[in-house]
Parts: C-alpha cells; structure tokens; sequence
C-alpha cells in the first residue's frame, strides 16, 4: 500500500476503504502478455498456495481482480488449479468488485459492480447482470442523480437489489469535534427494482444513525472535514435481507451491524458504542465488512481488526444471536495460520459441509477452510486485490466457437466461458475440406499454446470434452 500521511490512517477509510487498491502499483509481478486469441487481454496469473485436498467443496472461484493504475482486471472465474474459464477485462479506469453468481427470476446470473475508485475506497459506477451465456441482461445504476458505489449489490427474491451509494452533504460537525460547516458522507442504501430501475426503498444513515457513533468521531477526519474530504463516519459496506422483511445493514467505521425495520428505523445493533448485545467481550469486533444473518439466528462477519489495527489479526466470525436475551456468542472463528491481517475489504461466506471460503480483501489470498478451521485449498493473486471472494456453482455457455490463432509454430486455442473442455485437437491439412487431426493437447486455462513445429497450410482447433465428445470446432485459419 502507498504510504500515506498519518492524519489520514486515523480516518481508514478515508485512505484505504473497502475498495482501495492503492497497493497495486508497488506490486512486482511481471507484466502479463496479452493472447493472441483474444486480444489485448491479460489475465492474471493465479498462484495455488496451498493445493486442494480431500473434501474441497465444490464449485469454481468467483474474484474481482482489481488492477490499479499500472495493470488490467475484471471478472475472474477459475478452477481449483487457478486455470482462467472466463474473464472479462475491463477498460482503464474501470475496476470490478463483488462478483458472484445469484439468481435473477429464477435463472442464475453473474452480477458485479464496476466503475471507478477514490483513493478513499469510494466507487462512483453501475452494477452489471449476465445471463449464462455471458450476454449482458441488465444495467441498474443509483437514482436521483447519485452514483452506484462498489460495496454492495444484493438480489432479493423479490427482483430488486441492494445498492450502496455514498453522497457528500454539508453538516455541522461540531458534535465530532468537527467545523460547523463542515461536510460528511451519508451512506445511502436504495432497494432497486431491477426490471424498471425504480427505487423500492431507501435509507440515509444521516436519518437514523448521528454521527457520534462514528469511531472517528474527535479524529483527525472529523476535525478537519472538507468538501474534498468529507467525513466517512458511518461507511456502508454490506446490504441483505433479514428475517420478517427487514434488512441487515454493516457500517465499518461504526464498528456494528444494524437491524433495519421497512420504515427504516433501527431495530438493534451488534457491536459499536451502543450495542444492544452482550457481553461486550464476545462481541467486539472492528471495522467489520459482509455481515449476513442465516437460518438459526446464526451471523457471519469478517472482523478485520485494521485499519488503525486494533486487533492482532482478521477474525472471519461465526456468531450465535440469542434474540430474547440480547446475548451474542462466537460459534466459530476462521484464522489463517498466518495471523493475516486485512486492512480493508474481506467476505467470509459459508460452505455445506460447515466449512468456509475467505476473501481476505486487501490481502490478495482467498482461502477454503474445513469445518474443523484448516486450511484446505488457497489461491493467490499477482497483483491488486479481490474486495470479495466466492466458491459458486456455475454452468455458462458463451455459444459461438472457438478462437484460434497461429503464430511461428504455435497454434493457440481459446473459448472464453466454455466448461468442461478437456483437451484440444489440432486439425490440419492441405485445405478446408481436408482436415485430420495431428495434434492434441489438455486444456490448459482461458489460451492453450499447442506447440506445432511444421504446421498444415491449414488448421483448425476442436474442443473435446472427458467423454470425448466434440463440443465445438473453430473456424480455419491459414499457417
């Protein structure tokens, strides 16, 4: 991460939010190459550091790869051996975050925000929707003028979504040791209808939450808030349904979840100055992010503890919420052996067999747990960072066929979303109409260079599944 001034690392998120990716620059792996079967993109290279052992649950990887100013990235879904099936690049600035699979009138699609990021962590963009054959379905984008930020956009049965937005208004914040005339970010959450674009329900922390619950409130951010700078005192980072119609709401710099009622009024809080939950020991956490409440009044959260680091290391929490006694209790707690501490962003999201994947945010790992806390399978990115991660189920299908290209004896196969494509046939021969097969390869991740010495004056490529059937054969293409 950049180095920064310390008047700003008292306000974390004013420097560093969920979506910083101020340490991209300062990373030092090499420059990708581009493809030559789709070009101008450069995908990261994804590391397995700890390889997948018996019992990973199953589905493919869900990231954002955020590239910064010097590198690409976009939408990633990879394998168990951090092999690219698809990948979306986006153009500079734009960035991606929190994408995922979920469900859209019944039907799966891919969602993710994209748009571009303050140094504040702060997003100013739209929020996309794919069918499985990766075509864009939907745009929703924040009304009245505002901006869609990057930290949430959650479905609802009800085909509407959650969005994020943060809005700079003037305020007095004397009460924070601030000017009277100073300026803050009220965290705006608009419920969307997806079909119409229409705002089903909104909500303003300013309306609700007063600002001397903010843990920066008397901090260097408060005292000297600015138009340029406002005060991120409440910052929203998480958004979903709850129980009985109401909504769970995060506010990382108050350090507590929320329990919104329709009307928009607060029903209890988890955690912070006025914690409705006891005791304060079992549920202290700081600076928290993707808080979802589950069947059984169970509650996950990723505590990340930073920044300013308040807590020796990131505690992806499992909570048990006795609501009639207001008593909070940690049921499980995932901690990477290495004691990471994240200092902005991070998703815990749990697994069938009780066990979890965690996104370590501004630490660009994302881990699988078992049920027991160890570590199963882990991969890492070369750059930037993932604000969230995911292991999904996914069946996409782009159509078409696949690409080919040919370059000083290699031939290079792609076909960007297909799955289950288990090896390539190279198919050669004089011309089009006299094609044999005079090479094979594994599929190798989103390109495969297969090696071809003394190439056919005219090829093709065939992507063959385990089963050996043939699902799709390129165009040819001269040597």
């Amino acid at each position: 991460m950049r180095a920064a001034p310390l008047i700003l690392l008292l306000g974390c998120a004013l420097v560093a939010g969920c979506g910083s990716n101020a340490h991209a620059k300062s990373a030092s792996s090499p420059a990708a190459e581009s493809l030559h079967t789709l070009a101008g993109f450069q995908p990261p290279a994804l590391a397995i550091t700890h390889a997948a052992t018996r019992g990973v649950a199953p589905g493919l990887l869900f990231l954002a790869e955020k590239g910064g100013a010097s590198k690409p990235g976009g939408p990633v879904i990879a394998d168990n051996r951090g092999r690219i099936l698809w990948y979306l690049q986006l153009d500079h600035p734009l960035e991606a975050t929190d994408f995922r699979t979920q469900t859209y009138r019944g039907k799966p699609v891919l969602t993710w925000w994209q748009g571009t990021i303050s140094k504040a962590g702060i997003g100013r963009g739209e929020y996309e929707v794919y069918d499985r054959s990766y075509r864009k379905i939907a745009t929703v984008k924040a009304t009245k003028g505002l901006d869609g930020d990057l930290h949430e956009f959650q479905f609802t049965p009800r085909g509407t979504a959650y969005i994020s937005i943060y809005h700079e208004v003037p305020a007095d914040l004397t009460s924070v040791g601030g000017p009277r005339d100073g300026w803050v970010y009220d965290s705006v959450i608009q419920e969307i209808d997806v079909a119409t674009g229409k705002v089903v329900f909104e909500w303003h922390s300013l309306d609700h939450v007063p600002l001397t619950e903010s843990l920066q409130a008397g901090h260097e951010p408060a005292k000297h808030a600015t138009k340029k700078r406002p005060l991120d005192y409440f910052h929203v980072n998480s958004i979903s349904d709850a129980p009985g119609g109401r909504i769970l709401v995060s506010g990382r710099n108050t350090s507590a979840v929320y329990l919104l009622a329709r009307d928009g009024s607060i029903v209890w809080r988890l955690g912070g100055k006025r914690s409705d939950f006891g005791p304060p020991a079992a549920v202290k956490f700081r600076f928290q992010h993707n808080a979802r409440l589950h069947p059984g009044n169970v509650l996950t959260l990723f505590d990340n503890g930073a920044i300013p680091k308040v807590e020796p290391y990131s505690r992806p929490l499992e909570l048990k919420l006795d609501l009639k006694s207001k008593r909070a209790s940690i049921v499980k707690s995932f901690v990477h052996p290495l004691k990471i501490s994240s200092p902005f962003e991070g998703n815990l999201q749990l697994l069938p067999d009780g066990g979890a994947l965690v996104g370590w945010g501004g630490v660009r790992k994302v881990t699988e747990f078992t049920p027991a806390g160890k570590v199963r399978f882990e991969v890492k990115l070369p750059f930037g960072d993932t604000y969230r991660g995911y292991r999904l189920a996914w069946n996409g299908n782009p159509g078409g066929k696949p690409a080919i290209a040919v370059d000083a004896g290699h031939v290079y196969a792609s076909w960007n979303g297909r799955l289950g494509i288990d090896h390539w046939d190279v198919l050669g021969g004089a011309d089009a109409g006299h094609l044999v097969k005079v090479a094979t390869k594994a599929w190798t991740g989103l390109e495969t260079d297969i090696a071809l010495p003394d190439p056919p004056h005219t090829v093709a490529i065939r992507a063959v599944d385990a089963a050996g059937r043939v699902l799709g054969v390129s165009d040819t293409t001269d040597a």
